[in-house]
């Protein structure tokens, strides 16, 4: 071979390398399916227990309004037990919408469009970020009892 087309060659063989080696982590950051039907599991788990503590904390804070000794108190509990109600329907409303993205998830004929594949990776990850600011708002929320306990 000659000298210019050689490096040709070599240009090339290297050009297509690199193009491999860059498209490489982007099919590796597509979770699978199966993946994302696991993931939308453990977020539905997550949300169970993020029911439970909800609901927990509900019947707490029920208990210790209706033993209030003064009308303050008693006014306090009450609006965080009613700010804490609308919390769990608002769980139970995220838990359903991820029970029906899984169900989604599930069906091959819809995840066979590469378009639909995207958008539901999209919403999965929409939806794990409203759980994550969830926990966070429970977790306030806990802290906010935990000092009216203290009062």
């Amino acid at each position: 071979m000659k000298r210019p087309v050689m490096k040709y060659v070599i240009t090339y063989f290297t050009m297509l390398l690199l193009l491999l080696i860059c498209s490489l982590p982007l099919h590796a950051q597509q979770p699978t399916q199966q993946q994302m039907q696991q993931q939308m599991q453990e977020m539905q788990k997550r949300l169970n227990t993020m029911l439970e503590r909800n609901h927990e904390m509900n019947r707490q804070m029920l208990h210790r309004m209706e033993q209030a000794q003064n009308e303050q108190m008693r006014n306090q509990y009450q609006m965080m037990h009613r700010f804490g109600e609308q919390m769990g329907m608002t769980l139970g409303n995220m838990k359903n919408a991820a029970e029906r993205c899984e169900l989604m998830l599930r069906d091959r004929e819809m995840m066979r469009d590469r378009d639909m594949q995207r958008d539901m990776e999209r919403m999965r990850r929409h939806l794990s970020d409203m759980t994550n600011e969830m926990e966070e708002a429970l977790q306030t929320m806990e802290r906010m009892n935990q000092r009216l306990q203290e009062q």
